[in-house]
């Protein structure tokens, strides 16, 4: 049963858990999105990712390890173990767009992906690029100076949502937005589940009874916004577990239903890493109409500086985020939403970022240090799939200037940022004012139908 955020208010209401000022919709004036059905997926790759792995690869034939002083760029896809020349470049049926030999299954959505190759960071510190990222706004030192994409969008979309901000294994920021658009935060999915859920120890007859009576009246002359704040969240988080939807995050069930998606999700093979339980949780969010934004770690011990940490590990760990991303996809293509003919891939925005990249250089160590050069991939509702937007540069994969209105490199063009990603999103359901403080345009050549 799908449950929405309008019936689950109704159900706490009723009950005096919340206050009917809580059903109130949300008014933000000029700035209310013209597209109400637009979900979307944060995946996050922590440690900054390999491109010539994954995303922007090059050919060794071409930038072989003995020129890489002079290309400023070394592939060594030689020096790793067991790695079959024959699968260094993975082509796709897009033009243009060919991955590295770790992109594993997120190549078969090439005709639904969006490729930005040549985006600039600003910061190559771990802490602060990994708040630009999430944020879309460049931190003053360490201090985030916005909320979480995701906490925009759920504020902007997510009313209706029991948690509109769900969030695993990642940071969530909230500057100014009610605290129900806050992240609901959680490590794993095991812990979300065990959040949900009943306490061990049911109360006897009466006494839940008690309890609310004993809150209300202690709540009663409340006038610090901090405790008002404290008591609102028990009383949501107490009619969340009512709901009774813990259910659909137990991973554990033997059901043939999560059965079914453990072995989509390589959850018990494996293959699919942390990332896996993590994209199915978010698949359980969306389909079964609990959130309206889920950000999620996809991928992790990618802060490969060391020659062995990168020739062994970096590869396996970037290609189980990206298993995880195309097994979500792949649901979601699957799902029908509601009956309009579309899947629910058509109506979710995903976007797979990490906070830098990696030096194309190999350090003296064999390994790869941080790169302020990035890329990103998005794909699903409202992104214009089947492109590559922008390129890095044959010497030193350098960041080159794009026309954003047609993705094509421009010598008037822009470098693109972060920024530009998260005023898109916001371009994508019909907000052209820049409530995000961004200033930046949007990217229009990644907005497309849907």
């Amino acid at each position: 049963m799908r449950i929405d955020r309008r019936t689950f208010l109704e159900l706490a209401a009723g009950m005096g858990l919340v206050s009917g000022a809580s059903l109130l919709p949300r008014r933000l004036g000029a700035s209310e999105p013209t597209v109400t059905d637009r979900y979307f997926v944060f995946a996050y790759f922590s440690g900054g990712w390999d491109m010539l792995l994954g995303l922007d690869p090059r050919s060794p034939d071409d930038f072989p390890s003995e020129r890489a002083i002079e290309t400023g760029i070394e592939p060594a896809y030689d020096t790793i173990p067991n790695l079959d020349p024959a699968d260094w470049l993975v082509e796709t049926a897009v033009e243009g767009m060919t991955f590295g030999p770790y992109i594993g299954g997120l190549a078969a959505h090439a005709e639904r992906l969006a490729v930005l190759r040549g985006m600039t960071m600003e910061s190559v510190a771990h802490s602060v690029a990994r708040r630009h990222a999430l944020t879309g706004k460049l931190p003053a030192g360490s201090s985030v100076r916005g909320s979480s994409v995701a906490t925009l969008l759920a504020y902007l979309l997510g009313q209706d949502q029991p948690i509109p901000n769900l969030v695993c294994g990642m940071n969530s920021f909230n500057l100014g937005h009610p605290s129900w658009a806050s992240g609901l935060a959680t490590d794993t999915v095991d812990d979300l589940f065990q959040a949900l859920s009943p306490g061990d120890t049911p109360l006897v007859t009466g006494s839940r009874d008690a309890l609310e009576s004993f809150f209300a009246a202690q709540e009663v002359g409340l006038t610090s916004p901090k405790a008002l704040e404290i008591y609102t969240n028990r009383r949501t988080a107490r009619a969340i577990v009512d709901l009774d939807i813990a259910g659909i995050f137990d991973l554990a069930s033997d059901s043939a239903e999560m059965v079914q998606l453990r072995e989509a999700f390589g959850v018990d093979s494996g293959v699919t890493g942390p990332g896996g339980p993590r994209a199915l949780m978010a698949a359980q969010a969306l389909t079964n109409g609990v959130s309206r934004c889920v950000s999620f770690k996809a991928g992790e011990g990618l802060d490969t500086h060391q020659g062995a940490e990168w020739q062994v590990d970096h590869g396996p760990n970037l290609q189980a985020g990206f298993d995880s991303v195309a097994a979500l996809a792949t649901h979601l293509a699957a799902t029908p939403f509601g009956s309009s003919g579309e899947s629910w891939l058509d109506h979710t925005t995903i976007v797979c970022m990490s906070e830098f990249a990696r030096e194309v250089l190999l350090n003296s160590n064999g390994g790869r240090d941080h790169n302020l050069i990035n890329t990103m991939v998005l794909l699903g509702g409202g992104i214009q799939g089947g492109q590559v937007i922008g390129q890095t540069s044959d010497l030193g994969m350098l960041a080159q200037p794009v026309d954003l209105d047609t993705g094509q490199l421009s010598d008037g063009g822009e470098l693109m940022t972060n920024e530009h990603v998260a005023r898109t999103l916001l371009a994508g359901i019909g907000i052209e004012e820049d409530v995000g403080d961004y200033r930046e345009a949007p990217i229009r050549a990644l907005l497309g139908g849907a």
